[in-house]
């Protein structure tokens, strides 16, 4: 017998068992034709409970005006959710599965939740206590727990379809009322309060007149008992809705249900649509544009921080920032100074207490004089760079040169198909082809006269790329000019690092790991001892 049907038993046969349970009530809104329901709801469910002698009342639980979409905004739901978890009960009773949650997500995770505390739900519209655990009530439930969610987004596709009919027709509505106006439920409409729009005007005068700030304003406000922050009275000098013109479809809303909120995004004002009402307008339009005018001259424009000077030691103020790191944990190693003079230039890491890496800094001038010997080496190896660099050019030219034949083949390429134009031409002009057959032809001129106009340009190509013998020579000498410059190189800067230099790893064996931007890795041998102490001994003078 599973646990809603001994439920039943002890209701049908009023066992002196105490069944406790709770009471949830809940509706959606908070307009004037539900504002009795949710008390409503909790007497039908106080009288179910006064009618069964055996039942315990526990809680009871009530979220007003709140959607049952989610559960996250429902902190009544919630403490209920808790209660179960921590104390327990054996019923929870309610109008409806509706009432409880409007999401498939949420009523299959209360569904495993009362499952497991051993309790269920009594829904006083049928009068009905839920089996959880029975596999058929389960469909039933599933396909309930489907209809309520499509309920909901019936609902957003409805409020969607509401808001386009009332931009269509230009309505405004009590969110569109701000300070200086009136909201009437009644009739739903906005009027102008006239001690508020005085305010208003103030607000503009001052601002423009006496060159009174949004801070001053406010001030003198609140000395007369008038209390308005400095930031409304910013948002007031901007509004346009003081000069009649009031906007609406600002913000749409994206759907959430379950696990997710409900998000307002706001639109691009192209979107906006305007309603004009001139008979809410408060202040002068003469006056407004002089504020508008006003606030964008006295805006302060600062210029952003220069992040090199900022952050020095890891934006290049430094020879080596950014590029030096623990290749075991990634830490990088900032600029610091080895001595109180600042005179002793050295690369640290921080918190490194937890890493096996025992390096602890290096110095600069021993990153520098590693870095020159393997800039040296690099363009060493450029001569066998420049050897291959040689062949190639003079094979580029050799071939540039013995194109001639293949020019001959597409000039005598062209000619032929020029001839066939001037044959086609002719048989056209006899006059005697019928209209497919001219149709015919006129689509094969077209044809060989494109085939025409691809020779041509491919002959003028293959022309223009035959390359002189000097070629060659020339560009040699000017890549070997560049190289001895490189060469003849007598101090290490930024620039040259961030050009040759991607990364720079120290071992913990004291190899310093040095990776180029051409992908090579030039290994040095730095000896170190003492543990964590980092004494410096010395670059040895190995490159491998």
């Amino acid at each position: 017998m599973s646990y809603a049907e001994e439920l039943r038993e002890k209701l049908q046969t009023g066992s002196k068992d105490i069944i406790r349970a709770v009471i949830y009530a809940r509706v959606s809104t908070d307009n004037e034709g539900q504002k009795e329901s949710c008390s409503n709801q909790v007497a039908l469910a106080k009288n179910y409970i006064a009618n069964h002698t055996n039942m315990k009342l526990i809680a009871t639980y009530i979220d007003d005006g709140i959607s049952g979409k989610n559960d996250f905004t429902r902190p009544q739901y919630n403490e209920m959710l808790q209660k179960l978890s921590e104390d327990g009960f054996d019923l929870i009773i309610t109008k409806a599965l509706s009432r409880l949650n409007r999401d498939e997500l949420n009523s299959l995770m209360l569904n495993s939740l009362l499952i497991e505390h051993n309790a269920t739900v009594l829904t006083l519209e049928d009068g009905q206590i839920h089996d959880f655990e029975d596999m058929n009530s389960g469909l039933l439930h599933s396909i309930k727990y489907a209809m309520d969610a499509q309920f909901v987004k019936q609902q957003s596709i409805n409020g969607r379809k509401t808001q386009e009919l009332r931009c269509e027709k230009k309505e405004l509505t009590a969110k569109d009322c701000s300070y200086g106006y009136d909201w009437h439920r009644e009739n739903k409409t906005i009027t102008i309060n006239e001690d508020q729009a005085k305010i208003v005007r103030r607000i503009f005068e001052d601002y423009v007149y006496r060159s009174a700030s949004p801070a001053s304003i406010q001030k003198a406000l609140k000395a007369e008992g008038i209390t308005i922050c400095g930031r409304t009275v910013s948002n007031i000098i901007l509004d346009e809705r003081y000069i009649g013109k009031f906007y609406i479809n600002k913000r749409t809303t994206k759907l959430g249900t379950g696990r997710t909120k409900s998000k307002r995004i706001k639109l691009p004002k192209e979107q906006w649509v305007l309603c004009e009402r001139p008979d809410l307008q408060i202040v002068d339009l003469d006056l407004f544009n002089m504020a508008q005018r006003s606030y964008h001259s006295r805006i302060t424009v600062y210029e952003k921080p220069d992040k090199k000077a900022v952050q020095a030691r890891f934006q290049g103020m430094h020879l080596y920032a950014g590029k030096i790191f623990c290749p075991i944990c990634g830490k990088p190693y900032q600029f610091t100074y080895a001595d109180r003079k600042k005179t002793i230039p050295v690369y640290r890491i921080r918190t490194h207490s937890d890493c096996p890496n025992p390096i602890r800094s290096i110095y600069e001038h021993d990153l520098e004089e590693i870095t020159k010997k393997t800039l040296k080496q690099t363009i060493d190896q450029q001569k066998d760079v420049c050897t291959s660099l040689e062949k190639i050019l003079t094979d580029a030219v050799e071939a540039s040169q013995n194109n001639g034949v293949e020019i001959d083949q597409l000039k005598k390429q062209k000619a032929n198909r020029e001839l066939q134009i001037n044959n086609l031409i002719d048989r056209l002009s006899n006059g005697s082809l019928n209209e497919a057959a001219q149709k015919r032809i006129e689509d094969k001129i077209n044809q060989i006269t494109e085939d025409i106009d691809r020779l041509t340009d491919l002959i003028s190509d293959k022309e223009s790329n035959k390359l002189d013998a000097s070629y060659v020579e020339d560009k040699l000498s000017s890549i070997k000019a560049a190289i001895e410059d490189l060469r003849n190189f007598t101090s290490i800067d930024r620039d040259r690092i961030l050009n040759y230099i991607e990364r720079i790893d120290l071992q913990p064996n004291g190899d310093i790991e040095m990776l180029l931007k051409s992908g090579q890795i030039i290994v040095a041998r730095q000896n170190f001892s003492d543990g964590n102490n980092v004494i410096k001994k010395g670059i040895q003078d190995v490159l491998c």
